[in-house]
């Protein structure tokens, strides 16, 4: 017997109708929103616009950072944090070094 490959088998059109249609998109949706709301709770409490573009002045400096502002690390910080890692291009910092921040329009 030959073994083909998956790409070999010939299912006619209508058995695929038969599959079901959530995939685990309600998943993916509920983690995207659950996530838009954090970091929307993190832009609040820190005043920081993250995941978008700005021009930042950190105290101390006097040339301002211009790129995009994002979480230094992947993982959420915890809800009691008085302050966060932040990334711009190459630089961290954290929250509390932001003299002054404007979003800029993309």
């Amino acid at each position: 017997m030959k073994k083909g490959s998956q790409l070999d088998f010939n299912f006619p059109a209508n058995d695929l109708l038969e599959f079901p249609r959530d995939l685990g998109e309600e998943g993916w949706f509920q983690f995207y929103a659950n996530r838009r709301d954090a970091f929307e709770r993190l832009e609040e409490k820190f005043g920081t616009p993250l995941n978008q573009q700005v021009r930042i002045t950190l105290h101390g400096e006097q040339a301002a950072l211009k790129g995009l502002l994002t979480l230094n690390r992947l993982a959420l910080p915890p809800v009691d944090a008085d302050e966060i890692q932040l990334r711009l291009g190459g630089r961290t910092f954290l929250s509390s070094a932001i003299k002054r921040v404007e979003r800029l329009k993309d």
